[in-house]
């Protein structure tokens, strides 16, 4: 089975999942959306592919421009304290530049002074489960464990080349998740995902502005860092990727008081 093949099979078996998720609940439990967008910028987006392979960077050696983005989010609260959700969050950088040096990548040389394109992945899948241990009137907080499948890697391109290196993994996550009222419409949001090991890490942070327009529907506005990655024999990859974010959460139960 090729590369393209598993990806389309990965995909089915997650959006089967996405589906279930939405129509096999308990009537305790209270279903939501959410949609998440806005501008991305790179600070660190280190590379090397190969064990001899040359150490470039999409940021310094190309001009990585801001891009926008897009994350989906569904899952349901289970009787007030268990938060079950499912996330895709596709993500690819495409930048083009005359580079000043030869690179080895992936056994290959790229050649300086010729144009060439780059191409960075990182799609995110996560299903993820928060156990509320505080719930007060106007703070919760939970703690949980999240699956994350990602399907990443990069490709370089010129007029004499084309290596493309990508590949699927799974990462195990610790979750924390809280949620401050400051008011009846108005309060504060943090969500965190990250691991730490030896040979690398992978964490994404987000700390946002929550209003409440309707009973089901409320609006954020803040910011998420996703910073990380692996230092391995054949590949090293290493990144901090900045977002400003805007979502909006809607709720399905409009029997449960609780955004």
């Amino acid at each position: 089975m090729n590369h393209l093949t598993s990806k389309i099979v990965f995909q089915s078996r997650f959006w089967i999942l996405f589906i279930c998720l939405n129509f096999n609940l308990s009537t305790n439990a209270q279903t939501f959306i959410n949609f998440e967008s806005g501008a991305l910028f790179t600070s660190i987006n280190d590379i090397r592919i190969g064990n001899n392979g040359t150490l470039f960077s999409l940021k310094n050696d190309f001009s990585t421009p801001v891009i926008p983005f897009l994350r989906l989010r569904a899952g349901f609260l289970l009787n007030g304290k268990n938060h079950f959700s499912i996330l895709y969050a596709p993500l690819k950088i495409k930048v083009t530049g005359t580079i000043e040096k030869n690179i080895l990548f992936d056994g290959k040389y790229f050649k300086a002074n010729l144009p060439t394109e780059a191409v960075y992945k990182f799609n995110s899948y996560r299903i993820t489960y928060n156990r509320r241990i505080i719930s007060k009137v106007n703070f919760k907080f939970g703690l949980g464990l999240s699956a994350k499948i990602r399907d990443a890697g990069v490709s370089l391109k010129n007029r004499e080349l084309l290596r493309e290196n990508f590949g699927i993994g799974f990462v195990p996550l610790i979750n924390i998740l809280a949620k401050w009222d400051i008011s009846q419409k108005m309060g504060v949001d943090f969500l965190g995902e990250g691991i730490i090991a030896s040979k690398g890490r992978a964490i994404d942070l987000s700390l946002s502005g929550r209003y409440c327009f309707t009973k089901n529907l409320q609006g954020n506005i803040g910011y998420r860092l996703l910073e990380g990655g692996a230092d391995g024999t054949n590949r090293y990859n290493f990144i901090q990727l900045h977002f400003i974010f805007v979502s909006l959460n809607y709720s399905f139960d409009k029997n449960n008081k609780e955004p």
